[in-house]
């Protein structure tokens, strides 16, 4: 489905990192993890498209798409510092088979590899499901953490969202620090042939927790991966 979306709301999330609030279509439906392509018009490269999860819930009555603004990237550069609410956006979508199923669930994610596991977990919270899941997110600093408040939220009401710091923890933590490794996901996590593992974030990373996840048992069909570039 194509179509165009009016900017209603900007969210800053992080120093880097904007929700866009879109309308949406009644007719548009999605499962949790899906993406939609943007399709932009530039001075610099003419027309160019990306693709960005989903944030928001298939529940809600609008379309959240987070940006964060990568380095020499000239369409998340836009999105996150020229374009302005009333605006709108060509949308195509839905895409992607890194959905939700209900299942015992381990997320891991890197990053703005965050995005998708946001409209699992609203549409986990929003139907009340007893769906089982733990979250595991990476990010450089604390002030990197997308969706801090939610999560923070979460974790209150009884969650197990578990974060690990790659440069700089704040003062006085004392959880996980660190790449994702095998030290970490065997703290973390005790028997690794029942879960259904998601990963999303960086090539590399998603690389190197596949690998660690494999070497700890848990079946290559149990692994759902998602790489951001």
């Amino acid at each position: 489905m194509e179509f165009e979306a009016e900017i209603r709301d900007i969210i800053v999330e992080t120093s880097d990192t904007k929700t866009l609030r879109v309308d949406r279509p009644a007719a548009f439906g999605f499962v949790p993890g899906q993406f939609v392509n943007i399709t932009l018009m530039t001075r610099e490269d003419g027309r160019v498209r990306r693709a960005y999860s989903i944030a928001s819930s298939p529940l809600e009555p609008y379309i959240d798409l987070t940006v964060r603004q990568m380095p020499g990237g000239l369409v998340s550069r836009i999105l996150t510092e020229d374009v302005g609410i009333g605006e709108t956006l060509n949308l195509r979508g839905p895409y992607g088979r890194f959905v939700f199923e209900d299942k015992t669930l381990v997320w891991i994610a890197g990053g703005s590899g965050i995005v998708p596991f946001r409209s699992m977990w609203r549409y986990i919270e929003e139907t009340r499901s007893s769906t089982d899941f733990t979250l595991l997110y990476a990010t450089k600093t604390f002030d990197q953490i997308i969706y801090r408040e939610e999560l923070a939220a979460m974790l209150h009401r009884g969650r197990r969202i578990l974060h690990t710091f790659t440069q700089e923890a704040p003062a006085g933590w004392n959880g996980f620090l660190g790449r994702v490794d095998e030290r970490i996901l065997t703290a973390l996590i005790s028997e690794f042939r029942e879960p259904l593992f998601y990963v999303c974030g960086p090539p590399a990373m998603c690389d190197d927790v596949g690998r660690h996840l494999v070497q700890l048992g848990a079946p290559r069909l149990n692994i759902r991966m998602e790489k951001y570039d």
